[in-house]
């Protein structure tokens, strides 16, 4: 079924193209003119760092809601009546959801060996950044898997095997050399033990320098990945086990007090009187645990940014760290909202409520507004904060400087850099609330629902963005003028989110209900069924007619 369906082939065919456009945009804009060596060399790491990057995000959306979906629905002690056991159901779902990741991801590699034509990479370094990108898409998926055995609902899942990859990948070994250098004043010679454990660094141990100095490291990297990723499968597998016979009625009736923090009287006073105002508003906001999450969210960027303006002038070495932290913060915000925006219209489709919703005389309108109220009200205050924290990093990043004889400059330049980027991300955050509700009910699969978000609204613009600001032409343009460089693209990201919210929030009013009955984009029945009918009075009749009986 997994072979058959129209996305295993459609995002092979995007990774496909994407890569041949990456080729193409380095080979004729960026790397132009440079010796075919080096632009076999510039081309590979490049081609390298998309692979990883494919691999690594493609997980956590493909496999994370494969088991949870069966034990929110109940049917996963169906599988079990069946002579399987609970190996052969965790293999199977892998399998079935891993196709299509493994399909995009053997598009990439014979793009990936051009720059063998070109020169400036052997044919053992190939071969090695192919069998840690493998590894690397083995991992991911199999982290999803272990994260959709332990959950239940799809939100959570995704953001928790997006944060366990993201951890496991970069942030423990940036952690530990932040730990020994800040910390406990040592320094770390080459790279630390952790590191074994992260895929990106098995990528930097395929590549012919590291490999030279040290042929060992890229082995036993790509052997302890590996083992991590059988881990994974048997602890899904050991979960699964254990937890097909609950009852999934038990999901509501959480047993951690934590998650049910916050829910006082003044709270359920509060919840009635959404109730009474709005029942959509009510039903879309009475989760306490999406506000602790977000509010966590803002605290460890908080910290981030306490490194980054105070910590850094203890610790010059830990900037790096911290940021390459921000920016996986960024598409950890992001992914977050893009979840949250799809999850109240996806559950409520899935269960049947929306449909439900339909047949009451609540309007349309009310129904959006009770959305956006709830969106509004998880949204706001932790927002709200994140603007406290690029006024904060402006002025916390000018202070050191601000006794230059050009300190004046540098405050316009980092205030205009943090006005834009404040700007876009609440562009962002109206965008990808709009395009959510609209894909959450117009999608045939839910479980690519908030992939197609991020994509739309974050990845694919931040890919061209980044290809075309790096590019020989627009770094000529802004080179020596901070004005084009922090303020033309951020006009450019917010004239795109808005519209995208304006096409979003069009979809919604004008076919809301055909997209929740699933007939948006399909003929009318009427036309379908006449022609029908037309095609079967023009099919030649088997019975033969009176008068040729009478005649035989």
């Amino acid at each position: 079924m997994a072979a058959r369906r129209r996305s295993t082939y459609g995002l092979r065919l995007l990774a496909a193209a994407a890569a041949f456009s990456l080729t193409f945009w380095i080979c004729t804009l960026t790397a132009r003119g440079q010796p075919p060596t080096e632009l076999g060399k510039s081309l590979f790491d490049v081609l390298t760092i998309m692979a990883f990057g494919y691999c690594l995000l493609v997980g956590p959306f493909l496999t994370t809601d494969s088991i949870s979906s069966e034990k929110r629905e109940g049917t996963l002690g169906l599988l079990f009546l069946t002579d399987l056991n609970s190996f052969d159901v965790v293999l199977g779902k892998w399998a079935a959801t891993s196709l299509a990741g493994f399909y995009g991801l053997f598009a990439v590699l014979p793009v990936l060996g051009i720059p063998l034509l070109l020169g400036g990479v052997t044919p053992g370094e190939y071969g090695r950044v192919a069998l840690a990108v493998v590894n690397a898409i083995l991992f991911s998926l199999t982290a999803g898997m272990f994260v959709s055995a332990v959950s239940r609902e799809q939100t959570k899942a995704i953001l928790g095997s997006f944060i366990l990859v993201l951890a496991l990948s970069g942030l423990l070994p940036g952690l530990m050399v932040l730990l020994v250098k800040g910390f406990l004043g040592r320094g770390v010679s080459g790279f630390p033990p952790v590191a074994l454990a992260s895929p990106i660094y098995t990528g930097q141990f395929a590549l012919e320098a590291a490999y030279r100095s040290n042929p060992k490291l890229f082995w036993l990297s790509l052997g302890t990945v590996h083992l991590l990723c059988w881990i994974f499968m048997l602890a899904a597998v050991h979960v699964v086990g254990r937890v097909w016979r609950q009852d999934p009625g038990e999901s509501g009736r959480s047993r951690l007090w934590l998650l049910r923090l916050g829910r006082t009287v003044r709270w359920q006073r509060r919840l009635k009187r959404r109730l009474e105002q709005n029942p959509v508003y009510a039903i879309a906001s009475r989760h306490r645990w999406p506000h602790w999450v977000f509010w966590a969210l803002v605290g460890i960027v908080t910290i981030n940014i306490y490194w980054l303006t105070i910590g850094v002038r203890q610790n010059p070495a830990a900037s790096p760290f911290h940021m390459r932290f921000s920016q996986a913060m960024v598409f950890i915000n992001r992914v977050w909202i893009a979840a949250m925006a799809c999850r109240f219209l996806v559950e409520a489709r899935r269960s049947g409520a929306l449909e439900i919703m339909l047949t009451t005389p609540l309007a349309i309108k009310t129904l959006l507004r009770g959305r956006r109220q709830a969106l509004f009200r998880l949204f706001f205050w932790p927002v709200l904060a994140i603007a406290v924290l690029h006024s904060w990093f402006a002025l916390g990043t000018w202070k050191p400087q601000m006794n230059q004889p050009n300190n004046l400059l540098i405050l316009k330049a980092q205030s205009l850099q943090a006005a834009g980027s404040l700007i876009s991300f609440l562009t962002d955050v109206v965008a990808l609330s709009a395009v959510g509700g609209w894909l959450s009910v117009s999608s045939r699969n839910p479980r690519v629902i908030v992939l197609k978000t991020f994509l739309i609204v974050t990845l694919v613009p931040w890919l061209l963005h980044f290809f075309i600001t790096t590019s020989r032409y627009v770094v000529s343009f802004t080179a020596g003028n901070y004005y084009r460089a922090y303020l033309v693209w951020p006009v450019v990201w917010v004239l795109k989110n808005l519209l995208l919210f304006a096409w979003a929030a069009w979809k919604l009013r004008r076919h809301f209900r055909a997209a929740v009955a699933q007939t948006y984009g399909s003929r009318p029945v009427r036309r379908s069924l006449a022609a029908g009918l037309a095609r079967l009075r023009a099919w030649p009749s088997p019975i033969p007619h009176g008068g040729e009986h009478e005649q035989a």
